[in-house]
This record gives structure tokens, C-alpha cells and sequence, in this order.
């Protein structure tokens, strides 16, 4: 697939790198992606190789789980970590460990993981559903790669002494909030912190307040996009890179 006059790689760049907080750089390079490929949906996962999981991050045209956590050696993302190089999945229903819903249109046809890299790290995987035989890769990968720089330097921000207010949670509620990360139910944060789930319930809703947000999972986004919780870490690719 050829971009042609409908896909300028200089525009969306420069769209990308406008507002550098994390969500809206991921957001926008999933909508850019689309623009190239024509793809039905696709999500972006960061990469924690140290605990040997990633994040869905950031999606588009299907649920995908999004704020959850996954072991690295699951699902499309896991494939293209492995292999530290873009996957081509003929049918990702035939993929075993995949996350959309057997309903799910997104879930029939090609799939594309291309690793995002930073001196030697995989730091993301962008993956891009039900795409065209079409499609060229090569492409592909050199748009996503282009937007390691946003990413890095978003995250960069969130970290950065005085960039970002201090967080508003209590040191409790920020316990909660790492679990609610990784996907765990009140019950599960509730028997890891030996605590009730009403008690659990009741932090959550502190946090959704505190974080003017409506569900756990965008709480979860908010909070990453404010540097107010601790940063997923980064593979690197020899003991030495850097």
C-alpha cells in the first residue's frame, strides 16, 4: 500500500510530537496508523521487561483490554518482543494467546506487531488488526519507529522532578492504584492487601474522584499521564546497551 498524497509522514510526525503526554502521542499514532494502513482497529502495549509484562496502552476500533497487564510471552505484542523484529500473523484467530473477544469483526484476518526501539530497547509494540495482503511493512515500521523519540520523551516528562504536580494519593490509595494496573479485581487488591473490599471500594473511588475519571482503567491512564504512578522499565536488548 503506497501512501501517495493521503499519508504525509511530515504532518503526522509534527501532529504526534505536539502535545507530548503519553495518551495523546499514543492516541495519535494509532489515528496516523490508521491513515496508512486503512486497518479496522490496533492498540499500542508498553513494554516492562524487568517484570516481564507489558501495558496496553492505547487502542482504537476494539477492546482490547485496554489498561491491562500481560505476561511478554503472550499475544501478538509477545510475538514481536520475542522476536525483536515486525510479525505478520496470517489469522490472529488461530493465535492462542490473543485478546479480543471471539465476537470481535478485528479478530478475523492479518495482523502486524511492529516492536517500537530506543537505543537498543524495545520500549512499545503497536499492533495493527485485520490489515490488507497489501499492506507494506516496511512502511509501516518506519512511521511507528518514527514516534519512539514522543514516547520516551512523554515519559521522560511524567517523571521529571517538578514536571508534574505531586500526586494527590494517599500512599494506600497508591498501593491500590498499582494493583488496579495489573488488572486485579477489589476482592484480589483486597486479599493482597489484607484489607475488606469495601475499604478497597472506597480507595477507588478516591481515586476516580482525584483523577476525575469515570472507570479504573482510564484512572490507570490518567495517573501514568501525570506521573503519579511509577514508570514501566524497558528491556535492553545486551547487557551493556545503552
Amino acid at each position: 500500500m503506497s501512501t501517495g498524497a493521503r499519508f504525509r509522514f511530515d504532518q503526522a510526525l509534527a501532529e504526534v510530537y505536539g502535545d507530548l503526554r503519553l495518551t495523546p502521542v499514543l492516541r495519535r499514532l494509532l489515528r496516523h496508523t490508521h491513515r496508512l494502513t486503512g486497518s479496522m482497529a490496533a492498540s499500542v502495549s508498553l513494554i516492562d521487561a524487568e517484570h516481564g509484562r507489558y501495558l496496553k496502552a492505547a487502542e482504537y476500533g476494539a477492546s482490547c483490554r485496554l489498561g491491562h497487564t500481560f505476561p511478554l510471552d503472550e499475544g501478538a505484542t509477545g510475538r514481536a518482543f520475542a522476536r525483536r523484529r515486525p510479525v505478520v500473523i496470517p489469522d490472529y484467530a488461530r493465535l492462542r494467546s490473543g485478546h479480543l473477544s471471539g465476537a470481535d469483526p478485528a479478530r478475523r484476518g492479518r495482523v502486524v506487531a511492529v516492536p517500537i526501539w530506543w537505543r537498543g530497547d524495545v520500549i512499545a509494540v503497536s499492533v495493527v488488526f485485520a490489515v490488507s495482503p497489501a499492506l507494506d511493512v516496511d512502511e509501516l515500521e518506519a512511521f511507528t519507529q518514527s514516534t519512539a523519540a514522543a514516547i520516551v520523551e512523554s515519559r521522560r516528562r511524567g517523571r521529571s522532578p517538578g514536571g508534574s504536580p505531586t500526586a494527590p494519593f494517599t500512599p494506600r490509595e497508591d498501593e491500590v492504584l498499582g494493583l488496579l494496573r495489573t488488572g486485579c479485581t477489589d476482592r484480589e487488591v483486597a486479599a493482597c492487601l489484607v484489607i475488606s473490599p469495601k475499604t478497597v471500594k472506597k480507595h477507588v473511588a478516591a481515586i476516580l474522584r482525584k483523577t476525575a475519571t469515570g472507570n479504573r482503567t482510564a484512572a490507570v491512564l490518567t495517573a501514568m499521564d501525570n506521573g503519579w504512578m511509577g514508570d514501566f522499565t524497558h528491556t535492553r536488548s545486551s547487557p551493556g546497551a545503552i
